[in-house]
């Protein structure tokens, strides 16, 4: 029995070729023709023997996964690029943030809890506002996590705005989180004038 003759127009081979690419089918063989002035593919032999038989194969293989990767990748980086873009523009804090984006998001925070335990710099960075508090966890200049409470602040006000001056502990602890490598130049600035007015509280 003959196989029908597929006869495909130029608008109809893309399609051809789109479930050919979409299908894990094995290699197809199509036969690119000349009737009349005009190109047509189709199964069967080109009449007289004359054409090109084309061998369309899936994309599949290394390859493939790679370029399909490398795709996904860049599609990855955009949409974070996007999201971050976003959180600084609506003033939001984003895991991933660095602390000098922190900082253009955030602006200045209301406290800075620092520690460094062999090596690894840990701050807990609040942003206290009239109706909701941020608590922003960073690892080594870099936020891993992200707490927020609606509602107004509960007391983790500084000290000065409390009506008490700050303890040599409190002072200790935001001179450790300033002098942290991973902080930009402009919030470097910002924590260390908090500092010099925790410093000068009750003199």
């Amino acid at each position: 029995m003959v196989a029908p003759r597929i006869r495909l127009n130029p608008t109809s081979r893309n399609f051809l070729f789109a479930l050919v690419f979409l299908t894990a089918a094995p290699a197809w063989a199509v036969n690119k023709c000349s009737e009349g002035g005009r190109v047509v593919y189709q199964d069967a032999p080109c009449e007289g023997g004359r054409g090109q038989a084309l061998t369309i194969r899936p994309a599949t293989g290394a390859g493939s996964a790679v370029a399909t990767g490398a795709a996904q990748a860049r599609l990855d980086k955009l949409k974070a690029d996007n999201a971050m873009s976003e959180a600084i523009r609506t003033h939001k804090p984003l895991v991933g943030m660095t602390s000098t984006q922190l900082q253009e998001a955030m602006g200045t925070p209301t406290k800075v809890n620092a520690d460094n335990y062999n090596g690894t710099q840990r701050d807990q960075v609040i942003f206290e506002r009239r109706t909701e508090t941020w608590f922003v966890y960073l690892r080594n200049g870099m936020v891993e996590s992200i707490q927020h409470r609606p509602g107004a602040p509960t007391g983790s006000m500084p000290a000065q705005e409390a009506g008490r001056c700050p303890s040599q502990h409190e002072i200790k602890g935001a001179i450790t989180s300033a002098s942290s490598i991973a902080l930009g130049e402009r919030e470097r600035a910002e924590r260390w004038k908090a500092i010099r007015a925790m410093q000068e509280c009750g003199k």
